[in-house]
């Protein structure tokens, strides 16, 4: 008797144990999301539009692509608690091209590297 009531509860624990659903943890390095992908395009300026270089838009970056500011912008980085780094920028065949930061000390100035 003791031995039916042991393997019906081993049983029972058994198939609870493989129906559980797995556990799906963020990943360890950023538990919060500080470095998740999210769209920037209005994050950029392009440097002839209206207030790009003297008005309300000189705290943005400045972007230099054949696309402007128009064609949708992702980085990582929330801004806040990580640094906005690895943007790409999509062409009209929604391609994504990789923007390259230059250093500069006034302004961030990202460049579109078409290859």
């Amino acid at each position: 008797m003791f031995t039916r009531t042991l393997a019906t509860a081993a049983l029972v624990v058994g198939t609870a144990l493989a129906l559980a659903p797995g556990a799906s943890a963020a990943e360890p390095d950023d538990p919060y999301g500080f470095n998740a992908v999210r769209d920037r395009t209005d994050y950029f300026v392009a440097p002839l539009d209206a207030g790009a270089l003297i008005g309300p838009n000189t705290y943005k970056p400045i972007i230099l692509s054949p696309y402007g500011a128009t064609r949708k912008i992702e980085c990582r980085g929330d801004g806040h608690y990580a640094q906005i780094h690895e943007c790409k920028q999509y062409d009209t065949n929604n391609v994504a091209h990789d923007l390259q930061l230059l250093a500069n000390p006034i302004r961030p100035i990202w460049v579109y590297n078409p290859f």
